[in-house]
């Protein structure tokens, strides 16, 4: 059950796709939302930002660090503010964090106790990254453990959770995240190997109706195929402390064209 929704954020542009598909996420589960800004430590003690304060006349570099830091922290009240301003709208009870450190690893601490993290896929340099999943987005990916969800930069309310069934123990965890969500929003099921009855019986044991599809190609194609109003759900396997990914589920997680939510 959903009882917690943690957004990170940057101000970047796919994270104003998280802040939405967060607040809309609080909103359809009832439940509260965190927001959190991390100022990246790395940047700001970096050897570039060293070299570049004693450029400009910033002796020592830690000088430069504190005309700095107000700047960034100006951004991160911004982008936070723009969250709560769409959860006030949404009727969201909303609490949110501006906090300094390495920004996937502080992400992942900030977002123990909750129970779906909602992230950009890319971030601030998306312009500049060939991958379909930016660096951040990436490490919580792999070292969380706990139900994620990579937005895209646009923003198109879910009509409808897609789920991938299959015989993994995270299948059951991924259902369950699509009927918990209110009966506005429908159900697709896509099951593979010999898993129908079990969906099917899943599905009528929470009192929900559901589409079922067998899945007939490749995994990431199937999902490259669901429209951007699908919100595609996918079971990982949980490890001691992050989430394990099979190779065909990461490359269904890049070909996503709307929103996608991994289990743990």
């Amino acid at each position: 059950m959903i009882r917690n929704v943690f957004i990170g954020t940057d101000g970047s542009r796919y994270a104003v796709g998280a802040a939405r598909y967060g607040v809309w996420a609080a909103q359809a589960y009832n439940t509260k939302l965190t927001g959190c800004y991390v100022l990246d430590i790395r940047l700001l003690d970096g050897p570039f930002f060293a070299r570049l304060a004693m450029m400009l006349g910033f002796a020592p570099a830690t000088n430069f660090r504190a005309a700095a830091e107000p700047v960034l922290r100006g951004l991160g009240e911004t982008a936070l503010g723009f969250i709560a301003e769409l959860a006030q709208k949404a009727g969201v009870s909303y609490e949110q964090i501006i906090t300094s450190g390495p920004v996937a690893t502080t992400l992942i601490e900030r977002a123990q106790r909750a129970d779906l993290v909602v992230i950009g896929r890319q971030g601030d340099h998306a312009e500049y990254e060939n991958d379909m999943l930016g660096n951040v987005a990436e490490g919580v990916l792999k070292r969380v453990n706990t139900t994620i969800m990579l937005a895209p930069a646009d923003f198109e309310k879910p009509t409808r959770a897609a789920v991938i069934f299959n015989e993994e123990p995270s299948a059951e965890e991924a259902l369950q995240f699509a009927v918990d969500l209110p009966d506005e929003y429908g159900t697709l099921v896509i099951h593979e190997g010999d898993t129908l009855a079990e969906a099917e019986k899943f599905v009528k044991n929470h009192g929900r109706e559901a589409e079922y599809e067998e899945l007939t190609i490749p995994l990431e194609e199937r999902i490259a195929q669901l429209d951007p109003s699908d919100l595609v759900v996918i079971g990982a396997t949980g490890g001691k402390d992050h989430l394990i990914l099979s190779q065909r589920t990461q490359r269904a997680i890049c070909d996503a064209t709307g929103p996608i939510v991994v289990t743990a």
